[in-house]
């Protein structure tokens, strides 16, 4: 075999080795390609399959912590959203605030008058002392422009004092007083002046005075104090009443 001979043999040996080696390295880099072509999920949902079939995949929300800070709890309820326990509690203040208002006590001063109309006859001579009577609100009573105790409320009052006419016991005298009202079905007490009925004997003393008394006495110019039923009398708030 001369020199050119194997020269050629060299060179065709080589190309024959590197076409191997190529091919090699081809066949697997196309090998591994696949690979990991094979191992990329597919995440693309499948419009056409219906959204109840069981082989449709369940998207899974990620856990993320919400960066969003809380909403203020003053900020006002919007609409679809429950209300928080303390607007509840705001808007049934704000619904009871006109009815603590509304349940503030009236009070009728003192100084006002109450005319009221007995329910009975009364008189030196027929009542006593500590009597009850009956009677009932003659007017209105009116505080502030609005009345707080309406005509016709039962009224009752007692005898306070009760003197017939008499030579040694002097001449006649009644005193009344009013002590409870009824309003709201509730018997209100009250504290009101003492009115006097008598005949009225002018003087300048005391002495003056029970001297022309004997001289009435003795002629029978007495006169006893009689007041008839359904007659009128007002008398007047010494304590202020308090209504609720």
């Amino acid at each position: 075999m001369n020199s050119k001979t194997i020269i050629v043999f060299v060179l065709t040996a080589g190309m024959v080795a590197g076409a191997l080696v190529y091919d090699g390295v081809s066949h697997r880099h196309t090998g591994n390609s696949g690979q990991a072509i094979s191992q990329t999920p597919v995440t693309t949902p499948q419009a056409a399959e219906s959204p109840n079939s069981s082989n449709a995949p369940i998207a899974v929300q990620p856990d993320v912590q919400s960066n969003v800070p809380p909403a203020d709890a003053s900020s006002s309820t919007q609409p679809g959203q429950d209300a928080a326990p303390g607007d509840a509690s705001q808007a049934q203040t704000d619904a009871d605030a006109p009815a603590a208002a509304a349940a503030q006590p009236i009070v009728v001063p003192a100084g006002t008058t109450l005319t009221v109309r007995l329910g009975e006859q009364l008189g030196s001579g027929i009542s006593e002392a500590n009597q009850s009577f009956s009677a009932t609100l003659d007017q209105d009573v009116v505080v502030g422009g609005q009345t707080v105790i309406a005509a016709g409320a039962t009224v009752t009052g007692k005898v306070a004092f009760a003197r017939p006419a008499g030579a040694l016991a002097g001449e006649a005298n009644l005193q009344l007083k009013v002590t409870s009202v009824n309003v709201n079905n509730t018997d209100l007490p009250v504290v009101t002046s003492i009115r006097s009925f008598g005949p009225q004997i002018k003087g300048k003393n005391k002495v003056g005075k029970f001297m022309k008394g004997l001289a009435k006495r003795a002629v029978g110019d007495e006169r006893e104090v009689l007041l008839a039923q359904q007659s009128a009398y007002s008398f007047t708030l010494r304590r202020g009443l308090q209504i609720e």
